[in-house]
């Protein structure tokens, strides 16, 4: 402790005493407290929800015009090495476009994770439509227009949906413009990789962890899907990119642009708040390599600007409908979770058979690096050996940090068993990071007489023929995904349909309302008998169609209607489709006639109903 006071602690102190510039140092101490005292004592869980979903949209827009702004400042100031790698992008660019049309031809676009990704897709439109956030719910065509009728404040953090949001505003609606996003990160992504990669360890080793990352089914499945994964590894990439060009050459403008890409990577997913750590000690290490303070305007502020980031988190901590917990579970964090996650995770990263989407050659060659790494570092240090870091070095070992971290705290999380096919996707950062410490020991390890760069490319050849194409065969988040194929089967039935109709669902009105069909779950359509026969009668809806799934109820096999599923007797169905799943039958049925019955409040008994019946 006494060796870190004297190599840290007391060099800061004596920066701040000789401060250029001692009143913003008091005013982001000032900033700080009062970020403190609003963020979790004085605007109460409801009123921060409501000033999220008021004025979030415009907080994220000023975040994201500040960062552009400074990021064309940092790239002007070095125009002749950008355009240089722009106009002659060379091998390294030939490869980076290989592993992007590789991984987006890997899987089919489609959604992946249901129903999240309709949430996402949700939370797009409505900001597109109101400039407000929320994910709508229940939406009609009124007079032409798609109107929506109820939406609530996702969990979830809202950069992803606000970028989808600008390219709505610029393009117009379609739902393939998320899938359009997260195609583009994947280009992004490799060119962030490769430059880090070639900072830590050579051209080579660099062009190496694109390989190892474009050959993770993972990535493929995430590329190709609607959710926020490959945007947040895009921001994690870009940040450390940013740290290493600040210690590069610490000035005002790296460090605003840090200081905005970190609050920004803090709105990409939840757990990416955890980076403000790491990045607040990297920029400490920039002051002290200057042997002055840099503080601008937006580093200032920066902890007002992580307040909306604590509200959010503060509106999911009182509202355990979103945590979305199974049966028995209370909390979301448990260390009752962290042996069947731990097992998870191993099971995921050195599986050798097809059930995941992992790389076990990635994770070898990862954890090999990291255990070589720290008996090198070990040795060095006993024998005093120890020279000053690097830049590059600096931002590996904070970012390494801030991943263990990250994957230490999803080990307590209730849904992080890494070997489920739906939560697989939260191994992404440290598989990214994985990578990196693969070409850091091959830089390590490269000498005249171990050619261990031309060893890890045969390795990679090998592991595409006998894991990589194998498991990109099984496609396990779209072909296995019955959920899925479910819900597109109803939509294309209601296509054929003669419309405008009212759909009855039994999983989710979300997808429905992106593909603008008028939807309600079935407990409402339950509950709501004289308002449908109103607008039947009326001819709002030419049609009502409700989905059932049926199951087994009698020994002898007979089909029946799920008792969730059930409408009142009142209500008299005509079956027009039936389809299997699985083990599972869905049942379409058209609402023929609702019985004039008034006093009926409350649904029938649970009580299945053979086909037969």
């Amino acid at each position: 402790m006494g060796a870190l006071f004297r190599s840290v602690f007391a060099p800061l102190l004596g920066l701040v005493r000789t401060a250029p510039e001692p009143r913003r140092l008091i005013v982001f101490a000032i900033c700080a407290v009062v970020a403190v005292v609003v963020g979790f004592r004085l605007v109460s869980p409801t009123a921060a929800k409501d000033l999220i979903v008021a004025y979030g949209y415009y907080y994220m827009f000023g975040l994201f015009a500040a960062g552009g702004y400074y990021a064309w400042r940092v790239t002007a100031a070095r125009s002749e090495v950008w355009r240089t790698w722009w106009r002659r992008p060379g091998w390294p660019g030939v490869a980076i476009l290989v592993a992007t049309a590789f991984v987006l031809m890997s899987d089919p676009f489609k959604h992946k994770i249901l129903f999240d990704e309709y949430v996402l897709q949700g939370t797009a439109l409505h900001m597109h439509a109101t400039k407000e956030i929320g994910t709508v719910i229940r939406a009609y065509d009124i007079a032409g227009s798609w109107v929506p009728i109820d939406t609530f404040l996702d969990k979830r953090p809202y950069f992803f949906t606000f970028l989808v949001s600008l390219v709505h505003d610029l393009t117009g609606y379609r739902i393939a413009n998320m899938f359009l996003v997260n195609a583009a990160c994947v280009p992004v992504l490799f060119a962030l990789v490769y430059w880090l990669g070639r900072a830590l360890a050579g051209r080579g080793p660099g062009l190496f962890a694109v390989g190892l990352l474009a050959t993770l089914p993972l990535i493929g499945q995430n590329a190709t899907g609607a959710g926020m994964e490959m945007h947040n590894l895009v921001m994690l990439a870009l940040v450390m990119v940013l740290a290493v060009l600040w210690l590069r050459a610490p000035d005002g403008d790296r460090l605003s642009l840090l200081v905005l890409g970190t609050v920004l990577l803090a709105q990409s997913r939840y757990e990416s708040a955890l980076f403000v750590a790491p990045v607040a000690g990297l920029i400490v290490v920039g002051w002290l390599k200057v042997n002055r303070i840099i503080l601008t305007w937006p580093a200032v502020l920066a902890p007002l600007l992580l307040v909306p980031r604590v509200w959010h988190n503060r509106f999911l901590d009182a509202s355990p409908l979103l945590w979305q917990l199974n049966e028995g579970q209370s909390a979301r964090f448990s260390f009752s979770y962290l042996e069947g996650n731990v097992i998870g995770a191993w099971s995921f990263f050195f599986n050798f058979g097809r059930a995941h989407a992992n790389s076990w050659y990635l994770s070898a060659l990862g954890v090999a690096g990291l255990a070589w790494g720290l008996a090198r570092l070990w040795r060095r240090s006993r024998r005093g050996e120890m020279k000053p870091l690097t830049s590059e070095q600096w931002v590996f070992l904070a970012f390494g940090a801030g991943v263990a971290a990250n994957l230490g705290l999803i080990m307590f999380y209730y849904w992080s068993r890494l070997d489920d096919t739906m939560a697989a996707r939260f191994a992404l950062p440290a598989c990214l990071m994985l990578a990196l410490v693969a070409a850091l020991w091959l830089r390590w390890l490269e000498s005249p007489r171990v050619p261990a760069l031309r060893i890890a490319l045969l390795g990679l050849g090998v592991w595409l023929g006998v894991g990589c194409f194998p498991a990109m065969a099984l496609r396990l988040y779209t072909d296995q995904n019955l959920v899925m194929k479910e819900v597109e089967w109803e939509h294309e039935v209601l296509l054929k349909r003669p419309g405008p109709l009212l759909f009855i669902s039994n999983k989710s009105t979300l997808p429905f309302v992106l593909w603008h069909v008028p939807t309600i779950i079935n407990g409402v359509g339950r509950q709501r008998p004289e308002h449908i026969r109103y607008h039947l009668r009326e001819g709002t809806f030419r049609e009502v169609i409700v989905a059932q799934a049926l199951r087994p109820t009698s020994p002898r096999g007979d089909m029946g209607v799920d008792p969730e599923d059930l409408m009142p007797e009142s209500y008299h169905l005509e079956t027009i489709a039936e389809k299997r799943f699985g083990g599972r039958w869905a049942r379409l049925s058209r609402l023929v006639s609702i019985d004039d019955v008034s006093a009926e409040k409350t649904p029938p008994p649970a009580k299945a109903v053979t086909a037969r019946e």
